[in-house]
């Protein structure tokens, strides 16, 4: 994958892989939840440590991601929100169509 395109594809393959690691922490009843950074880099293994209220805030849009600082691109998106530890970006573009029509929660919206 290559470019935008490929970038959003990777952003929405960790957010779906997020999504899971989201329901799970749930289920155990944990604290804070460890996900993956949400970066469009396919070999990126970073953790982003979050409480499951600001996960879900995270997830209240569909062109929202969490990355760690540095790794945002700023070709396709533009930070919102920063944090210790990560940044929330919002794709726009092509990259932000992308990460609408693959948005995992986009029937409950």
């Amino acid at each position: 994958m290559t470019g935008s395109d490929g970038n959003a594809r990777v952003q929405a393959f960790y957010r779906h892989v997020n999504e899971r690691i989201a329901a799970i922490s749930r289920d155990l009843g944990s604290g804070p939840i460890e996900i993956l950074c949400e970066c469009g880099a396919p070999a990126c293994t970073e953790r982003i440590r979050l409480e499951p209220d600001a996960y879900e805030q995270l997830r209240g849009k569909a062109t929202h991601f969490a990355l760690i600082a540095g790794h945002q691109d700023p070709s396709v998106e533009d930070i919102v929100r920063t944090h210790e530890g990560y940044l929330v970006v919002a794709n726009y573009g092509a990259a932000a169509t992308v990460a609408r029509r693959t948005d995992p929660r986009a029937s409950s919206r």
